[in-house]
């Protein structure tokens, strides 16, 4: 994983791959208390006792094919390089809830990367999910929830490629308008 954004991603088809129909994501960029926090809830399946404790262990998954079982594991490992921290709870059958951080300027943090572009691509890929984004700054907080936002940017539908290239659009303009650090 190259970026922030693509561990997000990872989580994010995690919770799709779960069953889940919502799934909220809360990212929190502070320069000043030299943090990154990531928060992915979602409604999933769920994972009980014994799958929680190794589900961030090298080679763990419930899914078939090879190469797998390697994104919480590269993740939580990455939090630690970086002095962050890795919580993953979860209530079988109901939900899943992973947060995590790493320090803003810790030399070996990866960047955030097309944070915009990923949360679109999802959206627009997996349109039976409802997906609530906030980014908060240290000035401002951004929330996109396409539902309730749709006639407000002019995304009623999202079925063409000019489409997702609009949202996309959107989401990028909102984050720079609440001065995220697109350098980070």
């Amino acid at each position: 994983m190259e970026t922030l954004a693509h561990h997000l991603l990872d989580v994010m088809n995690n919770s799709w791959e779960a069953g889940a129909k919502e799934i909220d994501v809360t990212v929190r960029e502070s320069i000043e208390k030299n943090v990154f926090r990531f928060v992915v809830e979602d409604d999933g399946c769920g994972m009980d006792k014994t799958l929680l404790k190794i589900a961030a262990d090298e080679g763990i998954t419930t899914k078939k094919g090879e190469n797998r079982g390697r994104g919480l594991y590269l993740l939580k490992a990455m939090t630690q390089e970086c002095e962050g921290m890795f919580q993953l709870s979860s209530h079988n059958g109901k939900s899943t809830r992973l947060e995590w951080t790493v320090k803003h300027n810790h030399s070996n943090r990866k960047p955030l990367g097309d944070i915009s572009g990923v949360i679109a691509d999802f959206i627009f890929s997996h349109p039976l999910i409802d997906v609530v984004f906030v980014y908060a700054t240290e000035e401002a907080t951004f929330t996109f929830f396409l539902p309730s936002m749709s006639y407000i940017y002019g995304l009623e539908k999202m079925e063409t490629a000019s489409d997702l290239k609009k949202m996309k659009k959107v989401l990028q303009k909102n984050l720079e308008r609440i001065n995220y650090n697109k350098q980070s």
